[in-house]
């Protein structure tokens, strides 16, 4: 099976790119420049402490990402088994996309850390398009869901979801999940770290599973109260609330009544 990857272009990308590309066929890799960056947005109404606990927010998802993936995280190279397209911002589902993957005989495509999935690549890969989708569906769908659970103290819906890509928005059948071993010295970057590494393996368990014909997606179910966040949603403040509850002790009264609340996710692993 010839696979094909679009992604984005940060260290954790790329190292993921790497690592599906040791592990089975991918032959064509787009890399999306996404055109948003959440540190990017603007500050507004915070102190200038409150500025630099944002500041050094990212600064720290930036530390934490080059020390648990900075060791394989250069671009693929053009030229070689591999085919690489950078794709600007806004290029993601044009015709040039779909055109770059046919060229390259892309049986199925795997998604992770692009803009959303939208004609003509869901049409052209219906039902061959896996998504590694960094949150627990249906509980967490939408943008940075696993920042989100922490913010509303539910460390328990922290994990990553394997589906496949329909028309809505991390909706699709799930093929597997997995949660991080979450211990009281994490804190939010190694949480998230540990989820993309978890992420990864699922992900490549899927892959195989795939190709011995032993899939078995289940449709996503219905939850009380699901969570759906969109880019729009987020605001620098939410950073600070969340430094605010984790020096109060949030992980670590996590980690004592984990056993209590994982019973509350249904998982398909």
């Amino acid at each position: 099976m010839r696979l094909g990857l679009l992604t984005s272009v940060d260290t954790r990308h790329r190292y993921v790119a790497n690592a599906l590309r040791a592990a089975v066929p991918v032959v064509a890799v787009g890399y999306e420049r996404t055109g948003y960056d959440p540190s990017a947005v603007p500050a507004t109404n915070l102190t200038k402490e409150e500025e630099a606990v944002v500041a050094a927010h990212f600064d720290e998802r930036a530390r934490m990402e080059q020390i648990f993936f900075g060791s394989d995280d250069a671009f693929i190279g053009d030229g070689g088994p591999t085919a690489v397209r950078f794709i600007p911002p806004g290029e993601l589902n044009s015709t040039a996309t779909l055109a770059f993957l046919e060229q390259n005989r892309v049986d199925a495509v795997l998604i992770y850390g692009t803009n959303l999935i939208k004609e003509p690549l869901l049409s052209r890969f219906a039902s061959r398009m896996i998504n590694l989708h960094l949150g627990l569906s249906p509980y967490y769908r939408g943008t940075a869901t696993n920042f989100y659970p922490l913010l509303n103290e539910e460390p328990e819906y922290v994990g990553a979801t394997i589906h496949l890509i329909d028309a809505g928005i991390d909706s699709g059948p799930i093929l597997r999940q997995v949660r991080p071993k979450i211990t009281a010295e994490d804190q939010p970057h190694t949480i998230g770290c540990k989820t993309i590494l978890a992420g990864v393996g699922a992900l490549l368990d899927v892959i195989r599973a795939w190709e011995g014909g032993s899939l078995h997606p289940v449709k996503q179910w219905t939850v009380d109260s699901p969570r759906f966040y969109r880019r729009r949603d987020y605001h620098p403040r939410q950073v600070v609330d969340l430094y605010r509850k984790l020096k109060s002790g949030l992980i670590e009264r996590y980690v004592e009544r984990a056993a209590l609340v994982a019973p509350r996710v249904r998982l398909v692993t």
